[in-house]
């Protein structure tokens, strides 16, 4: 199969576009390395803004926006500017990218009838309303990215609706594993939870925003794959988490053990915007054979014991 997938020098779509090279498919990643991972992958992939569809036109075979879409027989689109903090400093470049890039994006595929994956966000939902987040729950962004979000979702949600096309508009819960960015030297955003990783392996102080008592429902990337595998024979809306919550003084405190750290816990002042609680209701997951096998404090070690390997 030929697969086009937008972000692909990202944290998730590196290990995206690594499966599905390794499971033979032709790929075509694409990237405008604005924010991009460690992940050697990324060597391989194209410089490309989803923002720019005729962009590019006089290269080898073409390779703009549209002729790459035609090319594929399915398309994930993972680019994305996906920082909370960015957004509340910069709305204008965050709408700019996954609004009107995402809209790029859906008129292409819909021009040349491909299937689309659309990398949507758990953010969309706000803070849970009820202790599971189902694809029902209301959506309340709290944040200009949550918000970019919510339109991209429901611009996708409408060309479903409108011109009958296969789109599967994936909520993915946090995710973390090797390559995701970490805030270090030249990079202005990161994970929190490679923020933390490094910040306890050199012995330097863990900031936590607020009381530290914001739960998020954490998955491991192996976990985030099997979603969009999912999600390439589905349509319309689907969670994949874990259905189970940590606080992120929980996170800091099991760094500090599992690193054997000195470093200290110093809580600041609360962030914008920031969601207080998120959990997935993964019924429909399941019933399409999601089964996670996210047990957080094992790939918590995993993940840390590959820091020291290949970061610290």
């Amino acid at each position: 199969m030929k697969i086009l997938i937008t972000g692909a020098a990202g944290f998730l779509g590196s290990h995206l576009y690594s499966k599905l090279k390794k499971e033979g498919h032709e790929i075509v990643g694409i990237d405008n390395f604005s924010h991009a991972s460690k992940n050697p992958v990324n060597k391989e992939i194209w410089t490309r803004d989803i923002r720019d569809e005729k962009n590019y036109a006089t290269s080898a075979w073409g390779g703009g926006i549209y002729s790459l879409v035609e090319w594929a027989d399915i398309v994930y689109h993972l680019a994305a500017q996906i920082h909370v903090d960015k957004s509340i400093g910069d709305p204008q470049e965050t709408i700019d990218i996954n609004v009107n890039g995402t809209l790029n994006i859906l008129e292409a595929c819909r021009k040349y009838g491909k299937k689309l994956v659309f990398a949507s966000s758990s953010e969309v939902y706000g803070t849970s309303q009820s202790e599971f987040m189902s694809e029902s729950h209301p959506l309340d962004a709290q944040s200009p990215y949550a918000a970019s979000k919510v339109a991209g979702d429901r611009l996708c949600k409408s060309y479903i609706d409108t011109y009958g096309m296969d789109i599967a508009i994936l909520r993915n819960f946090n995710t973390f594993g090797p390559y995701q960015n970490d805030g270090g030297e030249g990079k202005s955003y990161g994970a929190v939870i490679g923020i933390f990783t490094k910040a306890a392996l050199r012995g330097e102080p863990i900031r936590i925003f607020g009381d530290g008592e914001q739960r998020r429902d954490y998955i491991y990337v192996t976990d985030a794959l099997k979603g969009y595998e999912i999600a390439s024979r589905y349509t319309g809306v689907l969670n994949i988490g874990s259905g189970t919550t940590v606080s992120i003084n929980e996170i800091a405190e099991k760094i500090i053990k599992l690193t054997n750290s000195k470093s200290e816990i110093i809580h600041v002042d609360s962030r914008p915007g920031e969601v207080q609680r998120l959990c997935a209701d993964i019924t429909r997951a399941k019933s399409l054979g999601f089964s996670p096998e996210t047990n957080f404090d094992v790939c918590l070690k995993a993940y840390i014991d590959w820091f020291r390997e290949n970061e610290s």
